[in-house]
């Protein structure tokens, strides 16, 4: 009794492996293997059971190929692998880059010329003071401007600023102050009309018995030596408004009294009368 149960015990035990050993030999290649199946793969692209083969180990295939093979692209833009078994858009290629526009010469910077635009800084209907020594005037460049009404005897009213002397009238205590830059190649004038105010000297040249009168110049009333050509200290006797009648050296004398030697000239394109009288 005994025996014949062990042998039932045998044969059960024989009947359960029988199945599981024929499972175990189709695993190992003994059955036919089908692409595709469903059974043993999933989507990482892995198939087989957990002794088959790795296929993220084996070389990937050229997804780019066009010979209709398995995994062959049908996206027609060109793809690369990056060897994880992804793969990855092939860079574009880098547009032709133009070329950078060429950069403009720089301009020289226009030369400048500070005593230029000393004289091109005068306003015109502004009184400067200033006046010439003989020949030359005594600054450089015009001074600041001051009032019109200035009771000083080197004054002048600036009747123009221009780029010639030609512009500039002409008379009787009337200059033009030029100046020519040699940085710039500009010429500048200034036109300027005297300030006459009286008791103040100028110089003057006598030949003869005609003198010439330097109606532009200033010179200090005691002074003993004067620059050639002049000879002669002049004082300014007045100035006066010349009348619809007209006036002359003979309206110069201040009463019948008046003995002194007179010159007159004719200022302001003759509608001023300026009198002069030697030092007393």
């Amino acid at each position: 009794m005994t025996n014949r149960r062990l042998r039932r015990w045998v044969w059960l035990v024989v009947w359960l492996l029988v199945p599981a050993l024929l499972v175990g030999c189709n695993r190992r290649g003994g059955g036919t293997h089908h692409n595709g199946s469903s059974g043993n793969s999933d989507s990482s692209g892995r198939s087989g059971g957990a002794d088959g083969p790795d296929l993220g180990d084996l070389p990937v295939p050229d997804l780019g190929s066009t010979d209709g093979g398995a995994g062959g692209s049908t996206d027609d833009q060109e793809r690369t692998s990056d060897g994880s078994g992804e793969t990855a858009p092939a860079a574009e290629p880098s547009p032709e880059s133009e070329p950078e526009p060429a950069s403009e010469p720089r301009a020289d910077p226009v030369p400048t010329d500070p005593t230029e635009d000393a004289f091109r800084a005068v306003a015109q209907g502004t009184c400067i003071p200033t006046y010439r020594d003989g020949k030359d005037w005594v600054v450089p460049a015009p001074p600041p401007a001051v009032s019109c009404q200035t009771q000083r005897g080197e004054l002048f009213f600036v009747t123009r600023v221009a780029d010639s002397s030609s512009a500039c009238p002409s008379g009787p205590g009337r200059d033009a102050w030029t100046y020519s830059s040699s940085v710039t190649g500009n010429t500048t004038a200034v036109c300027l009309n005297r300030v006459w105010v009286k008791n103040y000297c100028v110089l003057a040249e006598q030949y003869g018995d005609n003198t010439s009168i330097g109606t532009t110049t200033s010179v200090r009333c005691d002074a003993t030596r004067v620059p050639a050509p002049y000879n002669q200290v002049l004082v300014i006797a007045g100035a006066y408004q010349v009348p619809s009648t007209g006036a002359d050296t003979s309206n110069c004398p201040t009463g019948p009294g008046d003995n002194r030697r007179f010159w007159s000239v004719y200022a302001d394109d003759g509608r001023t009368l300026v009198c002069f009288t030697v030092r007393g």
